[in-house]
C-alpha cells in the first residue's frame, strides 16, 4: 500500500470524526465515513491488517488525546475489524 495515500485517507477520516457539527453536518460526516468503509470492504486481508497496524502506529505516536481516541476507534468505524 502507498503509505502517503493511506496516511491521507486516515487523516481525512480523523478530521471528519473530529469536526464539529458546525463544520460538517453530522449526516454528511456519517455518509462520508460510510462511503470510505464501503470502498475499503474489498481490501485483501493483508492490506486490511497493514492498514489497521498503520492506524495503531499513528495512535501510539500522537499526544493528542482526542485524536488518539478517534484513531483507536477508526478500524471499527471503517468496518476493518470482524467485531
Amino acid at each position: 500500500m502507498n503509505r502517503i495515500l493511506v496516511r491521507a485517507l486516515i487523516d481525512l477520516a480523523v478530521s471528519i470524526e473530529l469536526a464539529s457539527d458546525d463544520e460538517i453536518e453530522p449526516e454528511t460526516a456519517t455518509t462520508l465515513l460510510d462511503d470510505l468503509a464501503v470502498a475499503l470492504e474489498d481490501l485483501p486481508e493483508k492490506d486490511r491488517d497493514d492498514l489497521i497496524d498503520h492506524i495503531e502506529e499513528l495512535a501510539d505516536a500522537t499526544r493528542d488525546r482526542d485524536r488518539r481516541e478517534v484513531l483507536m476507534d477508526l478500524p471499527d468505524t471503517l468496518g476493518l475489524t470482524d467485531d
